[in-house]
């Protein structure tokens, strides 16, 4: 009896393994390549694309908020692709984007839904939210602003001092807009207030240790009244510039370091301190409640280096 079951149970096993061979050889092919595609993609989620620019055989994107660089190869078969994205940035328009895995390559576009171009305009605009703000927005002297580049300093993860969310220097592959809302909070509680600068461009920069690729970049600028009583502005970038503050002009040629490869400035603009992110064109996003700012800091706190590349998604840090 044991031996009959024995060999029943092999007899069905057979059976399996040949009904599972049948189904793969009958299987369509395109099908298989079609699953297999997705299942190598990243769903990147619906954003903005700001920006695409043309380098060798790929398409360099900017998307909003992002100050990375996404690639899509200029090929026939994502000619749809790249002219969906064409379309968006002229009209700042979002799009569902699919990446390759592991990688910074756009494999796939859609449409974005109703509901995401809704929620898009309502975030995104060219209109300016003033502040009652009793902070003052010129600092007194050059020893106050050298105590609040220290503050902020000290603010760096990986420092004893350093409260959470700490502030994420040591990464700067990306969330310089998270890095720049959050200095300035520290200056709003000290009773000061800033301007932020905005630079877009192919831009290249060293943090000392490697190089890191960027489509803009943005930092504190801060006013204060030098040793003669006139005010003077200067740019406080610890992932850049460890010792101290420097001029704007000094920020910008930082952020085109040729070492690192082709770099250039296309423009640049001030906003006041409370724009979380500006467009290319001059859209403004704003988080005044420092919702996303924690929350993309809180996902870098522990990242250090000019990797990982491409920087873990934000996508679920919210407004």
């Amino acid at each position: 009896m044991k031996k009959f079951l024995l060999s029943a149970m092999a007899f069905v096993m057979v059976l399996s393994s040949n009904a599972c061979s049948d189904s793969s050889a009958n299987q369509d092919p395109n099908l298989v390549v079609k699953e297999n595609n997705e299942n190598a993609m990243r769903d990147f989620g619906s954003t903005i694309p700001v920006g695409i620019q043309k380098e060798g055989n790929v398409l360099k994107v900017s998307f909003i908020i992002s100050a990375q660089f996404y690639e899509i190869k200029d090929s026939k078969e994502n000619e749809a692709f790249i002219s969906m994205i064409q379309s968006a940035v002229e009209n700042e328009t979002p799009v569902h984007v699919f990446l390759k895995k592991n990688s910074n390559e756009i494999a796939k576009v859609e449409k974005a839904t109703d509901e995401d171009v809704t929620y898009f305009k309502s975030i995104f605009t060219k209109e300016t939210q003033s502040e009652t703000s009793k902070a003052v927005s010129v600092i007194p002297n050059q020893a106050t602003l050298n105590n609040l580049f220290i503050q902020i300093k000290n603010q760096s993860c990986g420092t004893s001092t350093a409260s959470s969310p700490c502030i994420t220097f040591r990464y700067a592959v990306d969330g310089c807009y998270a890095r720049a809302h959050k200095m300035r909070q520290i200056l709003l509680n000290a009773g000061y207030d800033c301007e932020k600068q905005f630079v877009y461009g192919n831009l290249k920069a060293s943090t000392g240790t490697c190089c890191v690729s960027w489509g803009y970049h943005v930092a504190i600028l801060v006013s204060f009244k030098n040793a003669s009583g006139v005010v003077e502005k200067r740019i406080i970038d610890p992932s850049l510039f460890t010792s101290g503050p420097v001029t704007d002009v000094t920020w910008r040629n930082a952020c085109v370091n040729t070492s690192c490869g082709s770099a250039s400035v296309s423009s640049y603009a001030n906003t006041a301190g409370n724009v979380y992110y500006r467009s290319p064109s001059g859209s403004l996003l704003y988080d005044n409640n420092y919702i996303n700012t924690n929350c993309v800091l809180t996902k870098f706190s522990t990242l250090s280096g000019c990797s990982p590349v491409p920087a873990p998604s934000v996508a679920s840090c919210g407004f």
